[in-house]
């Protein structure tokens, strides 16, 4: 019979340098830097950011604006915690809240991003990187394209569980617009505007996924396309999903394909006026009115 013993003080032998070896090679944990309920500290904490730092944010606190913050230009974390950062729109000019550099990589939880008033792309947020938005609310703000939030060219924006709520653009994309390679998931886009342009929800000329989203009751009151707006040569697609109740100047009132390709799976497109999709350039497949 063969004896349990050696074989068990291989076996720990060989746990106990497993153990060294992960201790050894174990990452250290990101940096963290809890963030004063002040405006200048949330700019120098965005300035002297590390790649990896989270930046948690005083609960529940309003950072006010008098100045633009600078550009994101690491991979960082802001965590939110019930915190708005917001433009103070009595006494500030005209800027947008957050900007995402193209070496930038931004993830925000947990924060409400207000009253932002970019004279040219991203009230809320311009993302020239990496984006992702997850728990958040994005409200009240004005740019002259994507009033809500803008992704460029060449730049990756996931948005998960977030309310896009009563953005402004003078042309195109009240909520969003979209550039480059956006995904839209588990969100509400509702009542934003593009004054004169299409997409007072969305607007689209890359490649846009929306999966268990509500794009409702959205504008375009000098154009097409309330709702969503495929312009350019983009690719849309729209899965498990609700385009309701949206208004357009002319048709379409829901959604709009004028160049590229639109998708809908398993989603609805109801109640917009003057048409659900109808009045389109290329027809939307799987959509009636």
């Amino acid at each position: 019979m063969f004896s349990r013993k050696p074989s068990a003080l291989v076996a720990q032998a060989m746990c106990v340098g497993a153990l060294a070896t992960v201790v050894a090679t174990a990452t250290p944990a990101s940096a963290q830097t809890i963030v004063p309920c002040s405006p200048s500290d949330l700019s120098t904490a965005i300035t002297n950011a590390s790649a990896g730092e989270s930046l948690v944010l005083a609960r529940g606190c309003t950072y006010k604006l008098l100045t633009p913050l600078p550009a994101i230009q690491t991979t960082i974390t802001i965590v939110g915690r019930n915190s708005t950062i917001t433009r103070d729109d009595l006494q500030a000019g005209s800027f947008g809240i957050l900007s995402v550099a193209p070496s930038g990589n931004l993830t925000l939880t947990n924060t409400t991003i207000t009253k932002g008033d970019a004279p040219d792309f991203g009230g809320g947020i311009a993302n020239h990187g990496r984006l992702t938005v997850t728990g958040s609310d994005i409200r009240d703000n004005h740019a002259n394209f994507s009033g809500g939030i803008g992704g460029g060219s060449g730049t990756v924006t996931r948005i998960v569980n977030t309310s896009i709520v009563h953005n402004t653009a003078n042309v195109n994309g009240g909520g969003v617009a979209n550039d480059g390679d956006m995904t839209i998931v588990n969100s509400r886009i509702t009542d934003n505007t593009a004054t004169n342009g299409v997409g007072g929800g969305l607007a689209n000329d890359g490649v846009l996924r929306i999966v268990n989203t509500d794009v409702n009751v959205n504008h375009a009151p000098g154009n097409r396309a309330g709702g969503v707006a495929n312009v350019g040569g983009g690719t849309t697609s729209i899965t498990s999903s609700n385009v309701n109740n949206n208004t357009a100047a002319l048709a379409p009132g829901g959604v709009l394909n004028s160049g590229g390709s639109v998708t809908l799976i398993a989603s609805r497109v109801r109640g917009n006026v003057p048409t659900n999709c109808a009045g389109s350039d290329i027809v939307v497949p799987n959509c009636a009115g």
